[in-house]
């Protein structure tokens, strides 16, 4: 008789690279008094189908992210079709939307829960998570102008996302290959930030709404 395997490791490496994310929400701009308002209205719609690369990069808000997370999960059955899972996350990331540059790293903590329809640690599933994550970062904003500024700030905040992914045994019971679609956001960020000359500054981080392909290698035992 088979044993069922019911505990899992699981390491992830996901790099996300040339990623357009909406990180923030711009600032409001003061309108032209020398445009038609029409012809104004008519020149800010951009259709995101359609537009260059570019052209989204110019956008406020949106810009280049680089980054690399490793994860290492540990994952348990508690039900035929239901398992938890506790996870350990490392993030390095470097966001530039050609004006604003923030350069960071950060851990996190966290815990969640996965559905597998046909039963086991195996094939399709769906599933979400929370856990508190702590970044420090360095920013720029104004890049490149006489009146820059440079500064240094750390967050410290909820991690909270969800999954789809399918889950393939490579030749045998014990391994492991998962991809999935993994989306979410950091919220209720507790932001601290300094310029570099010290004094205190109201800027927060720009990490926000994130959303990623992954592949991770289990082994079970």
């Amino acid at each position: 008789m088979k044993k069922n395997i019911s505990r899992i490791v699981i390491l992830a490496l996901v790099l996300m690279l040339g990623v357009g994310i909406v990180l923030s929400q711009p600032q409001p701009q003061t309108p032209s008094t020398t445009m038609p308002a029409a012809k104004s209205a008519a020149a800010s719609l951009l259709d995101i189908n359609s537009a260059t690369k570019d052209q989204l990069d110019a956008l406020p808000g949106i810009g280049d992210i680089k980054a690399t997370v490793v994860m290492v999960e540990y994952e348990r059955l508690i039900s035929p079709r239901l398992s938890v899972y506790g996870r350990g996350s490392r993030l390095s990331y470097k966001f530039d939307d050609g004006n604003n540059l923030e350069d960071g790293k950060g851990n996190g903590l966290g815990a969640g829960v996965r559905f597998f329809p046909a039963g086991g640690l195996k094939g399709f599933y769906v599933g979400g998570g929370v856990g508190a994550f702590k970044s420090k970062w360095d920013w720029t904003d104004d890049k490149g102008k006489a009146f820059q500024t440079q500064g240094k700030g750390e967050t410290s905040s909820i991690q909270w996302g969800g999954e789809v992914g399918y889950r393939f045994n490579l030749g045998s019971q014990r391994v492991a290959l998962t991809p999935s679609f993994n989306f979410g956001s950091w919220l209720g960020g507790d932001d601290k930030c300094t310029n570099s000359n010290g004094t205190p500054c109201s800027k927060e981080s720009e990490l926000g709404f994130y959303a990623v392909i992954s592949v991770a290698l289990g082994i079970a035992f």
